[in-house]
């Protein structure tokens, strides 16, 4: 691949982010106990009631809050600095800061980011969708979300992975579209990140 291993790990990643941020601005603030609840229990958050989870989604010390994780993403773009177009850099940038000061436009901010690395070189783009998506399995497996329609993205980005040299990544998904779980979940996941090791 043309694209450093160090720097696609760092793009899969903001595609993680801020596909995290955008579900949560989709559910937040959470109205009731029994769905932030299971939220809470499935993220493994200190959090007993919908107002003690609202209260720490907007703590800027929690690792879950919105601070923290556009933090993450803001991270991810400056590492990407010599990896992006200057035009994209700087767009990416000002999306993030202006969620970080306006939070009426966090939900909008994934999909602002989205554009703005699809008019990238295709690999950026195709470790940014994979984050995406793993992003989306993740949660969804964790709350019992139907995944018939992330697999089915998943399995695309797969294929042009393969393609790329990633031969060994279709057994291992094999195993986790087979038998849609937790543990096959991080099975697939560390593989991933020993790819972006291996690569490096």
């Amino acid at each position: 691949m043309i694209l450093l291993s160090r720097n696609a790990q760092q793009i899969f990643w903001l595609g993680r982010y801020l596909t995290r941020i955008q579900y949560l601005c989709s559910q937040f603030p959470f109205k009731y106990n029994d769905d932030a609840l299971q939220y809470a229990h499935a993220f493994c958050l200190p959090a007993f009631d919908a107002a003690s989870l609202n209260e720490l989604i907007l703590n800027p010390e929690q690792p879950a809050s919105f601070h923290q994780q556009f933090q993450y993403a803001k991270d991810n773009i400056q590492d990407l600095r010599g990896v992006l177009s200057a035009h994209a850099y700087a767009e990416l940038n000002q999306y993030i800061k202006n969620a970080k000061e306006n939070p009426a436009y966090i939900c909008d901010v994934v999909g602002d980011c989205h554009e703005v690395l699809e008019a990238e070189a295709s690999d950026i783009f195709l470790f940014f969708k994979l984050g995406q998506h793993l992003e989306q399995l993740d949660r969804q497996l964790r709350l019992k979300q139907d995944i018939q329609g992330t697999v089915y993205y998943i399995e695309v980005v797969v294929g042009l992975l393969t393609q790329a040299g990633w031969d060994s990544l279709p057994e291992i998904w094999m195993k986790l579209k087979q038998q849609p779980d937790s543990m096959h979940f991080y099975q697939f996941s560390d593989h991933i990140q020993q790819l972006f090791e291996a690569d490096a």
